[in-house]
Parts: C-alpha cells; sequence; structure tokens
C-alpha cells in the first residue's frame, strides 16, 4: 500500500510540474497535437496537401488549435496556430452589432510553422511564435545534419545560427517548454521576455504630456530658463518675437508653451529636477560641449563655425541633469552610462535578403531603420527608463553633411497583455513610432536614457 501511494504522489508530481511548465508565459502549446499529425501533415507533398480541409484539434489542456496549409511561388508551409477571439463590429446603416469571431492567426503567441520547399519538399525552416507580437519569433534552420537557431525582432537578428544539436525531426514534436529548456543558454530569451506591470511611473509620464500638449506652439529656438523664464537658446537673453509674430500673444495670454523641439525636452526634464531642487535646468549647462572634434580635421573645422553636435549635447546634458539629481551627485553623460551604447543584433533581414547591421555608432547613435526592435528590447531589459533622442540628419545648410539638429522622446512598453508600444514626442506633439522613423529615414537616432518618475510636475499653463 505504501509503495502504491509512493508511485501515485511521483505521478502526480510530474502531472503538476509538466502542468505548470506548460503555464510558463501562457503560451499555449501544440506538440501533443504535432505528435499526432506528424505523419500526416507534416511529412506529405504540397500535392498531397493541397486536397486537406482545415483541421480543429484541442490540445491536452483544452485549447483549440487549427492545422492547415499556406503555400507561396517557391515554399509551402503547414501552420498549427491556436484560437483567438476577435471582436468585429457589424455595421447595419445606422446599427452597430458586436460579435466575437474566432480566428487563427500565424503569428499568435503558440504557433507552429513548418516551411518546405516546393519542389523538392525538404524542410526550410520552423517558426515558432511566443510573442504578442507577431514579428517577434525563434526560427529553427536545418543545414546538412545539423540543426540551427534565430531570434528574430522585427527583422533583425537578436540571435543568428545557433547550434542547436538536436536531429531537425526532433522539433516537430518539442514543446515550447522543451525549447526553452535546450536554448537557456544559447539564445537571449532575456531580451524577449516581457513582464508586463512595470510601466506605470513611464505611463504616468506619458499622461502628464499629453494632457499638456493642446498647450504647445512650435517656436524656434525658444526654451525656459532655471526660473522659467522664456529665452532664447542661441543668445541666452529673453526670448524675442519677430514682429507680426501670433505667438508673442498666444504666450502673453498664458495659455501657450511657445517652445523648441529642444525646449520641449527641457520642459519634461525640467518636470522631474524642479520639484526636488526648486529650480530648472540651466540653458546655459545644456549647452556644453559633449564631443571633441580633431580642430583641423574636417569636422573640426566645420564645428568651428556651426554647432555639429547641438541636439547631441543637449540630450546627454539633460540625462546627466535628471540623473545627478536622483543620484544626489553631479555627474556626466559619460560617467554615468546614459548614452544607449549596446549592439544586440548581428544583422537585419530586408526584403528577405540578410545583410550587416552596424549596431551604435559612438557620437552618431543607430540608423533610424533598426531603431524598433531595439526600442522593444530595451523596452524588455530597461522597463522604467525613457529616452531622450537626438537627431542627425542632413544639414539645410550644408545639405552633405549630417548633424545634430532635432531631438525627440521615447516611452517605450509593454501593455498588459504584454504587446509593444512606443510613445513618442516630438517638438510639442505626438507623432506615432511608425511616422517617426519613415520621417527619419535616412538619419541616425542617439539615445540617453532618463529614468521614469510618478513624480512628475512640469510647468503648465491654464
Amino acid at each position: 500500500m505504501k509503495k502504491s501511494a509512493f508511485s501515485f504522489l511521483v505521478v502526480l508530481f510530474f502531472s503538476l510540474a509538466a502542468f505548470a511548465e506548460y503555464n510558463i508565459g501562457s503560451i499555449p502549446d501544440s506538440a501533443q497535437i504535432r505528435r499526432s499529425i506528424e505523419s500526416a501533415w507534416l511529412l506529405p507533398s504540397v500535392s498531397v496537401l493541397r486536397g486537406y480541409a482545415e483541421e480543429f484539434r484541442e490540445n491536452e489542456a483544452g485549447a483549440a488549435f487549427q492545422i492547415r496549409m499556406e503555400e507561396s511561388d517557391s515554399e509551402f508551409s503547414v501552420v498549427v496556430a491556436p484560437r483567438s477571439e476577435l471582436d468585429i463590429d457589424l455595421i447595419n446603416g445606422e446599427s452597430h452589432h458586436l460579435v466575437r469571431a474566432s480566428v487563427y492567426p500565424k503569428g499568435a503567441p503558440g504557433s507552429w510553422i513548418l516551411h518546405r520547399d516546393k519542389k523538392t519538399g525538404n524542410p526550410l525552416r520552423i517558426e515558432l511564435h511566443f510573442s504578442q507580437d507577431a514579428d517577434v519569433f525563434v526560427q529553427f534552420r536545418q543545414e546538412g545534419s545539423k540543426t540551427f537557431a534565430d531570434m528574430l525582432v522585427y527583422g533583425s537578428y537578436a540571435a543568428r545560427s545557433v547550434p542547436m544539436g538536436i536531429p531537425f525531426r526532433r522539433l516537430y514534436s518539442a514543446s515550447f517548454q522543451e525549447i526553452r529548456n535546450w536554448t537557456a543558454r544559447t539564445l537571449p530569451w532575456n531580451k524577449v521576455s516581457v513582464i508586463p506591470g512595470q510601466y506605470r511611473d513611464s505611463l504616468v509620464m506619458v499622461s502628464v504630456i499629453k494632457d499638456n500638449l493642446s498647450s504647445f506652439v512650435f517656436t524656434d529656438s525658444a526654451a525656459y530658463d532655471e526660473a522659467g523664464e522664456l529665452k532664447s537658446i542661441v543668445t541666452g537673453g529673453s526670448y524675442e518675437f519677430a514682429s507680426g509674430d501670433g505667438n508673442r500673444a498666444l504666450f502673453q495670454s498664458g495659455k501657450a508653451h511657445c517652445l523648441s523641439g529642444a525646449g520641449f525636452l527641457k520642459w519634461i526634464i525640467d518636470g522631474i529636477v524642479e520639484p526636488i531642487t526648486g529650480r530648472g535646468t540651466s540653458i546655459m549647462e545644456l549647452l556644453r560641449p559633449t564631443v571633441q572634434f580633431d580642430p583641423v580635421g574636417k569636422l573640426g573645422v566645420l564645428s568651428q563655425e556651426w554647432n555639429m553636435t547641438f541636439a547631441l549635447d543637449w540630450c546627454r546634458n539633460l540625462a546627466a541633469q535628471a540623473y545627478s539629481v536622483r543620484s544626489r551627485r553631479t555627474v556626466d553623460f559619460k560617467s554615468a552610462g546614459l548614452d544607449v551604447t549596446y549592439s544586440y543584433f548581428s544583422s537585419d533581414v530586408k526584403d528577405g535578403v540578410i545583410v550587416n547591421s552596424s549596431g551604435y555608432i559612438k557620437d552618431t547613435g543607430y540608423a533610424a531603420e533598426r531603431i524598433k526592435p531595439l526600442l522593444y528590447v530595451l523596452g524588455v531589459t530597461e522597463p522604467s527608463w525613457f529616452y531622450l533622442a537626438a537627431i542627425r540628419q542632413g544639414s539645410s545648410i550644408k545639405p552633405d553633411e549630417l548633424v545634430f539638429n532635432n531631438c525627440a522622446v521615447l516611452f517605450p512598453y509593454f501593455s498588459e497583455n504584454g504587446r509593444f508600444g512606443c510613445f513618442v514626442f516630438e517638438q510639442g506633439a505626438e507623432i506615432s513610432l511608425e511616422a517617426f522613423i519613415e520621417k527619419y529615414k535616412g538619419s541616425y537616432i542617439h539615445l540617453d536614457r532618463v529614468k521614469a518618475t510618478e513624480t512628475f510636475f512640469p510647468y503648465e499653463k491654464k
């Protein structure tokens, strides 16, 4: 009797352990289903699969999956996708009727996709989706008798060609937890494993900024000084509105913030600094150079006539001021490690072709087109920080030279269901991340980190 009871407890323990593993990340797993459909769905030729209708099955936990075949010009794939619920608004004239429909998107968490060559039938790769963002996934490739793993984030490789040490066919029936265990030390899961609920301070700041956006009017070269007086960034003196400038009346009415893009970022950081110190940041301190050029080099000669790094210096010094107040010691951007200098990605995928990625370039930043995957990883690994972005782009004065003239602020975050988002504010207005990237295509974005805080009280206009 004792032996039987002990055996029962052992079985119960391992059953509970397996169920606990299944629930890590709340990702529905199709391993059991794939084991049962391997000969029928994963091995036959494309001509055979064309005759199949989609099939529906449930895993051991009751999660429903759809099995279907899709094909393109050169490939065909077998998709094993979990069910999701989608609310659809049916409109009939002036009446609306909300219905809930079941869908099986192939990029949903838990989706498993086998890609095969249409001519030979050979397996090409397996995609396994685990994120709420379909463009973040792991894939496995067979090269000869070896299996390699890649991790992709919005078309950039966070890891590429990592040896798996297992037969490719073993992945046909492997569970997500088994794959996590096999790659725990070789794939950078820490860069993509989202933990929601860590973005409260950032979202509080975003809410306050949004509440004030209607009071901003872009005014070139204008910023508040440490006492809250409107000054010229260029002269350091009181800001003088041009004759006939309609912004003068708005400002004098006390209802509008008349600020430049740099002044807008200063307004945000002053909302962190002023409640603690009683004063805002100093304009002259923010203008301190942070880049040393060879005086006889091309950029050194140009910098004697033009400020080539204005926005970079401004963002670095603002970040240092915020850090100094928080740490209660005076630091500069370099000693505090405020520049974002990671080179997370080894290469990118562009139009299906692998291209090299330059990553971070000193005193320049990242190519604007590659900023989204970086922000995704920063949102995972640095959940309580936001970023001042200095933009290096072609100059209107010297089009063949890149200069730091513009700046913005970025708040990456994840929603409660784990979906990535990023609030972007520039020149007193909100802009989508996609529009921001498109606007500065061909330019570079340099990031400096600032700790988010709910103790955020910027100057307000009523």
